[in-house]
Protein backbone atom coordinates (compact mmCIF):
# COMPACT_ATOMS: atom_id res chain seq x y z
CA UNK A 1 0.00 0.00 0.00
CA UNK A 2 1.52 3.68 -1.06
CA UNK A 3 2.19 5.94 1.62
CA UNK A 4 0.20 8.61 -0.92
CA UNK A 5 -2.79 6.19 -0.43
CA UNK A 6 -1.98 6.44 3.23
CA UNK A 7 -2.22 10.08 3.06
CA UNK A 8 -5.74 10.41 1.46
CA UNK A 9 -7.16 7.89 4.01
CA UNK A 10 -5.80 9.88 7.07
CA UNK A 11 -7.17 13.52 5.21
CA UNK A 12 -10.18 11.60 4.81
CA UNK A 13 -10.30 10.72 8.46
CA UNK A 14 -9.76 14.27 9.97
CA UNK A 15 -12.47 15.67 7.25
CA UNK A 16 -15.03 13.18 9.26
CA UNK A 17 -14.13 14.29 12.19
CA UNK A 18 -14.26 17.97 11.66
CA UNK A 19 -17.56 17.60 9.77
CA UNK A 20 -19.05 15.35 12.45
CA UNK A 21 -17.51 17.03 16.27
CA UNK A 22 -18.71 20.38 15.57
CA UNK A 23 -22.41 19.16 15.32
CA UNK A 24 -21.87 16.95 17.88
CA UNK A 25 -20.20 19.95 20.63
CA UNK A 26 -23.66 22.15 19.15
CA UNK A 27 -25.62 19.30 20.58
CA UNK A 28 -24.30 18.50 23.61
CA UNK A 29 -24.45 22.46 25.18
CA UNK A 30 -25.54 22.46 28.01
CA UNK A 31 -28.30 25.21 29.44
CA UNK A 32 -27.45 28.08 32.16
CA UNK A 33 -28.03 27.18 35.59
CA UNK A 34 -30.44 28.06 37.28
CA UNK A 35 -32.96 27.66 34.42
CA UNK A 36 -35.47 29.94 34.72
CA UNK A 37 -38.79 29.45 32.39
CA UNK A 38 -38.19 32.04 30.44
CA UNK A 39 -34.79 30.35 29.85
CA UNK A 40 -36.43 27.02 29.07
CA UNK A 41 -38.81 27.96 26.61
CA UNK A 42 -35.88 30.22 24.25
CA UNK A 43 -33.59 26.77 24.75
CA UNK A 44 -37.11 24.79 24.05
CA UNK A 45 -37.53 26.34 20.66
CA UNK A 46 -34.02 26.12 19.41
CA UNK A 47 -33.60 22.55 20.41
CA UNK A 48 -36.57 20.31 20.62
CA UNK A 49 -36.74 18.03 17.73
CA UNK A 50 -40.86 18.62 16.80
CA UNK A 51 -39.85 22.12 16.68
CA UNK A 52 -36.85 21.32 13.91
CA UNK A 53 -39.11 18.75 12.38
CA UNK A 54 -41.96 21.68 12.10
CA UNK A 55 -39.69 23.97 10.85
CA UNK A 56 -38.45 21.84 7.82
CA UNK A 57 -42.18 21.48 6.88
CA UNK A 58 -41.97 25.50 6.57
CA UNK A 59 -39.35 25.03 4.44
CA UNK A 60 -40.55 22.10 2.14
CA UNK A 61 -43.82 24.08 1.97
CA UNK A 62 -41.79 27.23 0.78
CA UNK A 63 -40.62 25.08 -1.81
CA UNK A 64 -43.67 23.73 -2.86
CA UNK A 65 -45.26 27.48 -3.87
CA UNK A 66 -41.49 27.49 -5.83
CA UNK A 67 -43.14 24.40 -7.64
CA UNK A 68 -46.81 25.80 -7.92
CA UNK A 69 -45.27 28.88 -9.55
CA UNK A 70 -43.39 27.25 -11.99
CA UNK A 71 -46.94 25.96 -13.89
CA UNK A 72 -46.78 29.87 -14.64
CA UNK A 73 -43.63 29.84 -16.92
CA UNK A 74 -42.50 27.80 -20.02
CA UNK A 75 -41.08 24.52 -20.36
CA UNK A 76 -37.93 24.12 -22.18
CA UNK A 77 -37.03 20.36 -22.93
CA UNK A 78 -34.08 19.22 -25.28
CA UNK A 79 -33.81 15.90 -26.64
CA UNK A 80 -31.19 14.45 -29.22
CA UNK A 81 -30.62 10.76 -30.18
CA UNK A 82 -29.04 8.79 -33.02
CA UNK A 83 -30.86 6.07 -35.08
CA UNK A 84 -29.50 3.17 -36.87
CA UNK A 85 -31.46 1.44 -39.26
CA UNK A 86 -30.88 -2.24 -40.31
CA UNK A 87 -32.13 -0.45 -43.69
CA UNK A 88 -33.39 3.08 -44.40
CA UNK A 89 -36.49 4.18 -44.60
CA UNK A 90 -37.52 3.98 -48.45
CA UNK A 91 -40.98 4.93 -50.53
CA UNK A 92 -41.94 3.04 -53.79
CA UNK A 93 -43.82 5.08 -56.29
CA UNK A 94 -45.29 4.28 -60.04
CA UNK A 95 -43.83 6.01 -62.88
CA UNK A 96 -46.36 7.82 -65.21
CA UNK A 97 -46.14 8.31 -68.86
CA UNK A 98 -43.44 6.27 -70.91
CA UNK A 99 -43.41 2.56 -69.85
CA UNK A 100 -44.02 2.92 -66.33
CA UNK A 101 -43.12 0.76 -64.05
CA UNK A 102 -42.50 0.70 -59.90
CA UNK A 103 -39.10 3.05 -58.66
CA UNK A 104 -38.09 3.18 -54.70
CA UNK A 105 -36.09 6.25 -53.04
CA UNK A 106 -34.53 6.84 -49.76
CA UNK A 107 -35.93 9.21 -47.69
CA UNK A 108 -33.60 9.25 -44.53
CA UNK A 109 -30.09 8.02 -44.20
CA UNK A 110 -28.96 4.46 -42.22
CA UNK A 111 -27.63 6.15 -39.23
CA UNK A 112 -28.18 9.71 -38.35
CA UNK A 113 -28.15 12.29 -35.30
CA UNK A 114 -31.43 14.46 -34.64
CA UNK A 115 -31.68 17.00 -32.10
CA UNK A 116 -34.89 18.95 -30.73
CA UNK A 117 -35.46 21.72 -28.41
CA UNK A 118 -39.09 22.79 -27.74
CA UNK A 119 -40.38 25.68 -25.77
CA UNK A 120 -43.77 24.66 -24.30
CA UNK A 121 -46.29 27.46 -22.76
CA UNK A 122 -49.66 27.17 -21.35
CA UNK A 123 -51.96 30.27 -21.98
CA UNK A 124 -54.73 29.55 -20.70
CA UNK A 125 -55.79 26.23 -18.37
CA UNK A 126 -59.50 27.34 -16.77
CA UNK A 127 -57.96 28.48 -13.26
CA UNK A 128 -56.04 25.04 -13.38
CA UNK A 129 -52.10 26.51 -12.77
CA UNK A 130 -53.75 29.32 -10.62
CA UNK A 131 -55.63 27.11 -8.18
CA UNK A 132 -52.48 24.79 -8.00
CA UNK A 133 -50.51 27.93 -6.84
CA UNK A 134 -52.85 29.48 -4.68
CA UNK A 135 -53.37 25.90 -2.49
CA UNK A 136 -49.50 26.49 -2.30
CA UNK A 137 -49.59 29.84 -0.36
CA UNK A 138 -52.51 28.63 1.90
CA UNK A 139 -50.12 25.32 2.46
CA UNK A 140 -46.97 27.45 3.58
CA UNK A 141 -49.48 30.14 5.45
CA UNK A 142 -50.99 26.44 7.15
CA UNK A 143 -47.21 24.97 7.32
CA UNK A 144 -46.45 28.05 9.67
CA UNK A 145 -49.60 28.19 11.48
CA UNK A 146 -48.80 24.09 12.57
CA UNK A 147 -45.27 25.52 13.48
CA UNK A 148 -47.23 27.85 16.15
CA UNK A 149 -49.34 25.22 17.28
CA UNK A 150 -46.59 22.88 17.87
CA UNK A 151 -44.29 25.81 19.85
CA UNK A 152 -47.59 26.06 21.55
CA UNK A 153 -48.07 22.82 22.65
CA UNK A 154 -44.24 22.45 23.85
CA UNK A 155 -44.28 25.49 25.19
CA UNK A 156 -47.10 24.37 27.65
CA UNK A 157 -45.38 21.24 27.78
CA UNK A 158 -42.19 22.75 28.80
CA UNK A 159 -44.05 24.60 31.64
CA UNK A 160 -46.03 22.25 32.88
CA UNK A 161 -43.06 19.93 33.76
CA UNK A 162 -40.99 22.88 34.99
CA UNK A 163 -43.17 23.19 37.53
CA UNK A 164 -44.09 19.88 38.26
CA UNK A 165 -39.98 20.03 38.64
CA UNK A 166 -39.86 22.41 41.56
CA UNK A 167 -43.22 20.53 42.94
CA UNK A 168 -41.59 17.62 43.03
CA UNK A 169 -38.26 18.72 44.85
CA UNK A 170 -40.26 21.02 47.40
CA UNK A 171 -42.20 17.59 47.96
CA UNK A 172 -38.60 16.12 49.14
CA UNK A 173 -38.51 18.60 51.52
CA UNK A 174 -41.34 17.45 52.97
CA UNK A 175 -40.87 13.85 53.07
CA UNK A 176 -37.59 15.08 54.10
CA UNK A 177 -38.93 17.31 57.52
CA UNK A 178 -41.12 13.84 57.96
CA UNK A 179 -38.60 11.64 58.46
CA UNK A 180 -36.97 14.14 60.89
CA UNK A 181 -39.79 14.48 62.45
CA UNK A 182 -40.31 10.80 63.21
CA UNK A 183 -37.01 10.44 64.09
CA UNK A 184 -37.65 12.74 66.76
CA UNK A 185 -40.27 10.93 67.96
CA UNK A 186 -39.34 7.77 67.63
CA UNK A 187 -36.42 9.04 70.32
CA UNK A 188 -39.13 10.60 72.66
CA UNK A 189 -40.95 7.01 72.51
CA UNK A 190 -37.39 4.77 73.77
CA UNK A 191 -36.76 7.58 76.03
CA UNK A 192 -40.10 7.13 77.52
CA UNK A 193 -39.89 3.33 77.31
CA UNK A 194 -36.50 3.43 78.56
CA UNK A 195 -37.98 4.63 81.83
CA UNK A 196 -41.01 2.61 81.65
CA UNK A 197 -43.72 5.34 81.38
CA UNK A 198 -44.84 3.75 78.06
CA UNK A 199 -44.55 0.00 76.34
CA UNK A 200 -42.85 -1.23 73.51
CA UNK A 201 -45.51 -0.80 71.50
CA UNK A 202 -45.11 2.61 71.16
CA UNK A 203 -41.30 2.56 69.78
CA UNK A 204 -42.70 -0.47 67.28
CA UNK A 205 -45.50 1.77 65.80
CA UNK A 206 -42.84 4.94 66.03
CA UNK A 207 -40.45 2.93 63.99
CA UNK A 208 -42.66 1.44 61.24
CA UNK A 209 -43.62 4.91 60.72
CA UNK A 210 -40.22 6.62 60.17
CA UNK A 211 -39.69 3.29 57.58
CA UNK A 212 -43.04 4.08 55.57
CA UNK A 213 -41.80 8.09 55.90
CA UNK A 214 -38.63 6.70 54.45
CA UNK A 215 -40.15 4.64 51.56
CA UNK A 216 -41.82 8.23 50.59
CA UNK A 217 -38.80 9.75 50.25
CA UNK A 218 -36.89 7.52 48.49
CA UNK A 219 -40.00 7.08 46.20
CA UNK A 220 -40.43 11.57 46.35
CA UNK A 221 -36.18 11.41 45.33
CA UNK A 222 -37.00 9.33 42.30
CA UNK A 223 -39.98 10.86 41.11
CA UNK A 224 -37.57 14.31 41.11
CA UNK A 225 -35.34 12.39 38.93
CA UNK A 226 -37.80 10.95 36.32
CA UNK A 227 -39.43 14.33 36.38
CA UNK A 228 -36.61 16.39 35.70
CA UNK A 229 -35.41 13.57 32.95
CA UNK A 230 -38.63 14.08 30.90
CA UNK A 231 -37.96 18.30 31.23
CA UNK A 232 -34.72 17.79 29.84
CA UNK A 233 -35.78 15.14 26.48
CA UNK A 234 -38.07 18.75 26.04
CA UNK A 235 -34.70 20.77 25.67
CA UNK A 236 -32.78 18.29 23.88
CA UNK A 237 -29.96 18.04 26.41
CA UNK A 238 -29.36 14.86 28.34
CA UNK A 239 -31.76 13.44 30.15
CA UNK A 240 -29.47 12.73 32.96
CA UNK A 241 -28.24 16.40 33.21
CA UNK A 242 -28.98 17.40 36.63
CA UNK A 243 -31.05 20.50 35.77
CA UNK A 244 -31.49 23.43 38.24
CA UNK A 245 -34.26 25.36 38.44
CA UNK A 246 -34.99 28.92 39.21
CA UNK A 247 -37.74 29.46 41.91
CA UNK A 248 -40.45 31.39 39.90
CA UNK A 249 -42.60 33.71 41.92
CA UNK A 250 -45.37 32.21 38.92
CA UNK A 251 -46.72 33.52 36.00
CA UNK A 252 -48.12 37.13 35.45
CA UNK A 253 -51.83 35.97 34.29
CA UNK A 254 -54.05 39.11 32.69
CA UNK A 255 -57.77 39.07 34.12
CA UNK A 256 -60.16 37.57 31.66
CA UNK A 257 -63.61 36.48 32.24
CA UNK A 258 -64.16 33.14 30.25
CA UNK A 259 -66.08 34.84 27.86
CA UNK A 260 -63.09 37.73 26.82
CA UNK A 261 -60.76 34.44 26.90
CA UNK A 262 -62.89 32.71 24.82
CA UNK A 263 -62.98 36.03 22.17
CA UNK A 264 -59.18 35.48 22.63
CA UNK A 265 -58.51 31.92 22.10
CA UNK A 266 -60.88 31.78 18.47
CA UNK A 267 -59.16 34.72 17.26
CA UNK A 268 -55.55 33.69 18.47
CA UNK A 269 -55.05 30.09 17.86
CA UNK A 270 -52.93 28.79 15.71
CA UNK A 271 -55.06 25.27 15.01
CA UNK A 272 -57.58 27.49 14.43
CA UNK A 273 -56.47 29.37 11.78
CA UNK A 274 -54.68 26.64 10.48
CA UNK A 275 -57.88 24.79 10.12
CA UNK A 276 -59.44 27.47 8.88
CA UNK A 277 -56.22 27.79 5.51
CA UNK A 278 -57.40 24.27 5.39
CA UNK A 279 -60.62 25.11 4.39
CA UNK A 280 -59.93 27.75 1.70
CA UNK A 281 -56.96 25.59 0.17
CA UNK A 282 -59.52 22.82 -0.33
CA UNK A 283 -61.90 24.99 -1.83
CA UNK A 284 -58.77 25.75 -4.22
CA UNK A 285 -58.63 21.98 -4.63
CA UNK A 286 -62.00 21.39 -6.07
CA UNK A 287 -61.55 24.60 -8.52
CA UNK A 288 -58.03 22.77 -9.37
CA UNK A 289 -60.18 19.15 -10.50
CA UNK A 290 -63.00 21.10 -12.07
CA UNK A 291 -60.67 22.64 -14.79
CA UNK A 292 -59.88 19.06 -15.72
CA UNK A 293 -63.16 19.44 -17.87
CA UNK A 294 -61.94 22.00 -19.73
CA UNK A 295 -58.75 22.10 -22.71
CA UNK A 296 -55.73 23.72 -22.44
CA UNK A 297 -54.71 26.43 -24.87
CA UNK A 298 -50.98 26.31 -25.54
CA UNK A 299 -48.51 27.82 -27.46
CA UNK A 300 -44.94 25.66 -28.92
CA UNK A 301 -41.91 26.62 -30.19
CA UNK A 302 -38.69 25.05 -31.08
CA UNK A 303 -35.42 24.27 -33.45
CA UNK A 304 -35.04 20.45 -34.66
CA UNK A 305 -31.91 19.07 -36.65
CA UNK A 306 -31.99 15.49 -38.39
CA UNK A 307 -28.98 14.67 -40.29
CA UNK A 308 -30.25 13.43 -43.49
CA UNK A 309 -28.04 13.86 -46.95
CA UNK A 310 -31.81 12.99 -48.92
CA UNK A 311 -33.64 16.37 -47.76
CA UNK A 312 -32.57 20.19 -48.66
CA UNK A 313 -33.23 21.49 -45.35
CA UNK A 314 -31.57 19.59 -41.74
CA UNK A 315 -32.86 21.99 -39.86
CA UNK A 316 -36.31 23.59 -39.03
CA UNK A 317 -37.73 26.02 -36.76
CA UNK A 318 -41.21 25.73 -35.92
CA UNK A 319 -44.23 27.06 -33.94
CA UNK A 320 -47.67 25.61 -32.92
CA UNK A 321 -50.83 27.24 -31.50
CA UNK A 322 -52.79 24.58 -30.18
CA UNK A 323 -55.02 23.18 -27.75
CA UNK A 324 -55.37 19.75 -25.61
CA UNK A 325 -58.69 18.53 -24.50
CA UNK A 326 -58.90 15.27 -22.78
CA UNK A 327 -62.62 14.39 -23.73
CA UNK A 328 -63.24 11.16 -21.57
CA UNK A 329 -61.12 10.19 -18.78
CA UNK A 330 -63.02 7.25 -17.54
CA UNK A 331 -64.92 8.86 -15.11
CA UNK A 332 -61.55 10.14 -13.19
CA UNK A 333 -62.14 13.73 -13.80
CA UNK A 334 -65.98 13.61 -12.24
CA UNK A 335 -64.01 11.46 -9.28
CA UNK A 336 -61.34 14.10 -8.72
CA UNK A 337 -64.14 16.89 -8.36
CA UNK A 338 -66.27 14.29 -5.93
CA UNK A 339 -63.47 14.02 -3.62
CA UNK A 340 -61.93 17.66 -3.72
CA UNK A 341 -65.62 18.75 -2.55
CA UNK A 342 -65.76 15.97 0.48
CA UNK A 343 -62.40 16.69 1.95
CA UNK A 344 -63.81 20.18 2.15
CA UNK A 345 -66.84 19.05 3.99
CA UNK A 346 -64.28 17.31 6.13
CA UNK A 347 -61.91 20.04 6.96
CA UNK A 348 -65.99 22.19 7.61
CA UNK A 349 -66.60 19.37 9.99
CA UNK A 350 -63.14 19.06 11.80
CA UNK A 351 -63.26 23.30 12.13
CA UNK A 352 -66.50 23.36 13.62
CA UNK A 353 -64.70 20.53 15.87
CA UNK A 354 -62.24 22.67 16.92
CA UNK A 355 -63.71 25.11 17.35
CA UNK A 356 -65.76 23.22 20.39
CA UNK A 357 -62.72 22.22 21.77
CA UNK A 358 -61.44 25.52 21.76
CA UNK A 359 -64.52 26.60 23.89
CA UNK A 360 -64.13 23.75 26.11
CA UNK A 361 -60.01 24.09 26.35
CA UNK A 362 -60.73 27.41 27.83
CA UNK A 363 -63.52 26.65 30.13
CA UNK A 364 -61.23 23.92 32.06
CA UNK A 365 -58.33 26.32 32.45
CA UNK A 366 -60.72 28.98 33.88
CA UNK A 367 -62.26 26.52 36.22
CA UNK A 368 -59.16 25.23 37.00
CA UNK A 369 -57.66 28.48 38.07
CA UNK A 370 -60.62 29.10 40.30
CA UNK A 371 -60.11 25.56 41.93
CA UNK A 372 -56.31 25.99 42.67
CA UNK A 373 -56.69 29.91 43.61
CA UNK A 374 -59.16 28.71 46.75
CA UNK A 375 -57.02 25.28 47.25
CA UNK A 376 -54.32 27.85 47.93
CA UNK A 377 -56.42 29.44 50.63
CA UNK A 378 -57.50 26.22 52.23
CA UNK A 379 -54.66 24.80 52.10
CA UNK A 380 -52.27 27.26 53.93
CA UNK A 381 -54.33 27.33 56.78
CA UNK A 382 -54.15 23.63 57.00
CA UNK A 383 -50.70 23.86 57.08
CA UNK A 384 -50.41 26.48 60.42
CA UNK A 385 -53.70 24.26 62.11
CA UNK A 386 -51.16 20.78 61.30
CA UNK A 387 -48.29 22.62 62.72
CA UNK A 388 -49.51 23.39 65.85
CA UNK A 389 -51.52 20.12 66.04
CA UNK A 390 -48.46 18.27 65.68
CA UNK A 391 -46.69 20.36 68.58
CA UNK A 392 -49.60 20.19 71.02
CA UNK A 393 -49.65 15.96 70.34
CA UNK A 394 -45.62 15.88 70.96
CA UNK A 395 -46.24 18.07 73.96
CA UNK A 396 -48.92 15.71 75.15
CA UNK A 397 -46.86 12.12 74.72
CA UNK A 398 -44.22 13.61 76.24
CA UNK A 399 -46.32 14.96 79.82
CA UNK A 400 -48.07 11.02 79.56
CA UNK A 401 -51.50 12.87 78.50
CA UNK A 402 -51.78 11.74 74.90
CA UNK A 403 -51.15 8.49 72.97
CA UNK A 404 -48.24 7.70 70.73
CA UNK A 405 -51.26 7.49 67.87
CA UNK A 406 -51.83 10.51 68.67
CA UNK A 407 -48.45 11.81 67.21
CA UNK A 408 -48.48 9.84 64.17
CA UNK A 409 -51.93 10.71 63.46
CA UNK A 410 -50.76 14.52 63.69
CA UNK A 411 -47.91 14.08 62.02
CA UNK A 412 -49.83 12.28 59.13
CA UNK A 413 -52.11 15.12 58.68
CA UNK A 414 -49.18 17.45 58.62
CA UNK A 415 -47.23 16.21 56.10
CA UNK A 416 -50.46 15.61 54.02
CA UNK A 417 -51.43 19.45 54.60
CA UNK A 418 -48.03 20.42 53.37
CA UNK A 419 -48.65 18.17 49.87
CA UNK A 420 -51.50 19.90 49.13
CA UNK A 421 -50.38 23.14 50.26
CA UNK A 422 -47.43 22.70 47.51
CA UNK A 423 -49.83 20.73 45.10
CA UNK A 424 -52.18 23.64 45.23
CA UNK A 425 -49.30 26.50 44.45
CA UNK A 426 -47.92 24.59 41.67
CA UNK A 427 -51.15 23.61 40.05
CA UNK A 428 -52.22 26.95 39.95
CA UNK A 429 -49.34 28.06 37.92
CA UNK A 430 -50.08 25.02 35.76
CA UNK A 431 -53.61 26.43 35.02
CA UNK A 432 -51.94 29.85 34.26
CA UNK A 433 -49.60 27.93 31.62
CA UNK A 434 -52.69 26.02 30.66
CA UNK A 435 -55.24 29.08 30.32
CA UNK A 436 -52.59 30.56 28.22
CA UNK A 437 -52.32 28.09 25.70
CA UNK A 438 -55.97 27.76 25.70
CA UNK A 439 -56.22 31.35 24.50
CA UNK A 440 -52.65 30.75 21.95
CA UNK A 441 -50.84 33.41 24.23
CA UNK A 442 -48.47 31.24 26.05
CA UNK A 443 -45.44 32.51 23.57
CA UNK A 444 -45.80 35.16 25.24
CA UNK A 445 -43.60 33.68 28.26
CA UNK A 446 -40.56 33.68 25.91
CA UNK A 447 -38.19 36.48 25.61
CA UNK A 448 -39.09 39.09 23.85
CA UNK A 449 -36.01 39.86 21.55
CA UNK A 450 -35.18 36.07 20.58
CA UNK A 451 -34.57 35.82 16.93
CA UNK A 452 -35.04 32.17 15.39
CA UNK A 453 -33.21 31.54 12.20
CA UNK A 454 -35.74 33.19 9.87
CA UNK A 455 -36.12 36.41 11.35
CA UNK A 456 -39.55 36.10 13.38
CA UNK A 457 -39.28 37.44 16.21
CA UNK A 458 -39.76 35.13 19.66
CA UNK A 459 -40.03 32.44 17.26
CA UNK A 460 -43.68 33.44 16.44
CA UNK A 461 -44.87 32.42 13.42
Amino acid sequence: MSQSYLRLCLLSCLVLIGLVYPLRAEEMVLPPSPLSLEQALNLAWKKNPALKVSRLDQLIADQEVVRARSGYLPKVDARTSQTIYDNPTKFQGMETGGPGGAFTFSMTDRNFWSNQVTLDQTIYDFGATGSRYRQSVLGKEIARLNTGNTRDEIFFQVAQLYFQVLRSEKLVIVAQQEVVQLQEHLKDAQDLFEFGLVTYNDVLQAQVALSDARQQLIRAQNTVINTRAAFNKLLNIPVDHPTQLQAEDGIALPTWNQQNATELALGERSDLKAVQRQVLQGEKGVDEARAGYFPRLFAQAGHSYQQNDLTIHDSQYFAILGLQWNLFSGLDTRAQVAQASQRVQQLQVQKHDLDQQVRLEVQTASLGLKETAERITVTKDAVAQGEENLRLNQERYREQVGTATDVIDAQTLLTRARVNYFNAIFDHQIAKAQMLRAVGRINSLAAKDDLDANGQKNGRP
